[in-house]
């Protein structure tokens, strides 16, 4: 009996993640929580608005429509109100990365973890609990610095190194394998003429 030609043929691997591959993921994965999808609105909307105000402080004082010193204080309040607004940003991304460290610095305590691959998900155990990300509920599959990342909706992603595959021509395979598995993947394009 042959088996079935849509059937993974991924795994099970075996790994541990280093020192280096931790704190990689963690900064990715921390960076990608802090801006979830509010780049625009916590992060360039205020550079918008700090140009606009020193702008319109500007103009008002160079036309003379507010007193010199009426202008040096907009302007000053200007860019309080924006570092103050930077700080909170910075804080927020600082929290969100040590929030992902721990997640990812708890996978690799977790020991040694086995990777399994069905059609509907990807598994990882460990010493820990079993964790499973079912490809229904994730967006997302990239390679970046020797991490194959499989991004959910929400939590922390699947993390397997490249180096637990025998070859790079294996490590894409899989990439494509899970890309191919993923909801909001784009139709192919129709054949013919």
């Amino acid at each position: 009996m042959s088996e079935s030609p849509s059937a993974p043929r991924f795994g099970p691997y075996a790994f541990e993640l280093s020192e280096d591959e931790t704190r990689v993921a963690a900064a990715r994965y921390g960076l990608r929580r802090a801006l979830a999808g509010r780049l625009v609105s916590a992060h360039l909307a205020p550079l918008a608005a700090f140009v606009l105000a020193i702008s319109f402080a500007a103009i008002l004082a160079l036309t003379g429509l507010v007193g010199r010193r009426g202008g040096e204080a907009a302007l000053l309040l200007a860019i309080a109100a924006f570092m103050a607004q930077r700080l909170t940003t910075l804080r927020r991304f600082a929290a969100a990365r040590r929030a992902s460290f721990r997640e990812v610095e708890a996978m690799r305590d977790a020991g040694r973890l086995v990777l399994s691959v069905d059609e509907t998900g990807l598994g990882l155990a460990g010493a820990g609990a079993p964790s499973r990300w079912n490809f229904a509920d994730c967006l997302e599959a990239e390679d970046a610095g020797g991490l194959v990342y499989l991004w959910p909706r929400s939590g922390a992603p699947a993390i397997v190194p490249t180096r637990v595959f025998a070859d790079a021509e294996t490590a894409a395979e899989f990439i494509q394998f899970l890309r191919a598995r993923l909801p909001g993947r784009l139709a192919p394009p129709p054949s013919g003429g």
